[in-house]
């Protein structure tokens, strides 16, 4: 399951292994407003993201 968190939050699947870079690209989502935890561990845009993985994809706020 992909979890996205931020200002909207939302569930997907995906049915097939892809590359993190690949997958946020196909859901219009920005690697600079967004840091991914895929199975409880920081990802980097080549780790493989299969269907049965937990992805958590945290936007990025600041403020002060």
């Amino acid at each position: 399951m992909i979890r996205i968190i931020g200002r909207k939050s939302e569930q997907k699947f995906i049915d097939t292994a892809l590359k993190l870079n690949d997958l946020m690209a196909s859901f219009l989502i920005s690697r600079e407003r967004f840091v991914a935890i895929l199975n409880g561990n920081p990802a980097t845009s080549d780790d493989i993201v299969n269907p049965d993985d937990d992805l958590v994809l945290l936007e990025v706020f600041s403020g002060g």
